[in-house]
């Protein structure tokens, strides 16, 4: 017996999702301020001075980083808010 899986519909009417690299690698170095910018509201867009620092954290080029429509997906904020329970014992 066989199945077949669709793939998933392609959305036309928004840019393609950009992957940022994986979250484990930069959020532990982001700097305070930046990651105090996401924390204000992590559905939001990133903002590409934070783009740009990923890359820089990550060593990749940060020239090649997308300038618009980066956001955070589903695993990526639940590692944060995994994070910041870990963090929050005082």
């Amino acid at each position: 017996m066989s199945s077949i899986v669709d793939r998933p519909v392609q959305r036309r009417d928004r840019e393609p999702a950009f992957v940022l690299p994986p979250i484990g690698l930069w959020w532990p170095m982001l700097e305070g301020t930046l990651r105090r910018e996401v924390l204000e509201d992590l559905e939001a867009p990133l903002r590409v001075v934070v783009v740009r620092r990923i890359f820089e954290l990550c060593e990749l080029d940060p020239g090649m980083a997308p300038r618009t429509g980066v956001r955070l997906d589903e695993n990526q904020r639940a590692y944060i808010s995994g994070w910041m329970h870990a963090v929050d014992w005082t």
